[in-house]
């Protein structure tokens, strides 16, 4: 079993993971979506890059794979089990996939950067 690890601003960053989730549901994202979620995350109190590492280290390991179905949730998470996974998951440090941050950041990216993208342009 692994040591548990304090989560830092829990709260607030609860918050990011359930907005950072929208992006791996097996749906598409409109104007008001990016807005909305721009919001969110500029109420967070986290800076952008702060919420783009969320994103890589705390979400992505755990529903990335939502992405690779055929029949991917689509209908939303429930937020309980996936507040409870991610922080199971949480070890403080940054993700890596086959050994390598960069390329894990990649294979996130190439899921997620075009609504990150979008969403960054409606932040105020």
């Amino acid at each position: 079993m692994k040591p548990h690890v304090q989560v830092p601003d829990l709260a607030r960053r609860q918050v990011v993971w359930l907005a950072l989730s929208e992006l791996y549901l097996d749906t598409e994202l409109e104007e008001a979506d990016f807005l909305r979620l721009a919001g969110i995350f500029a109420a967070s109190g986290f800076e952008w890059a702060e919420v783009r590492q969320i994103n890589y280290d705390e979400v992505a390991p755990v529903l990335w794979q939502n992405l690779l179905s055929v029949a991917g949730e689509w209908a939303g998470w429930d937020e309980t089990l996936l507040i409870a996974s991610i922080r199971e998951r949480y070890t403080g440090a940054h993700h890596r996939c086959l050994g390598s941050r960069v390329l894990w950041q990649r294979v996130v990216d190439y899921f997620t950067a075009d609504w990150l993208a979008k969403i960054a342009a409606c932040l105020p």
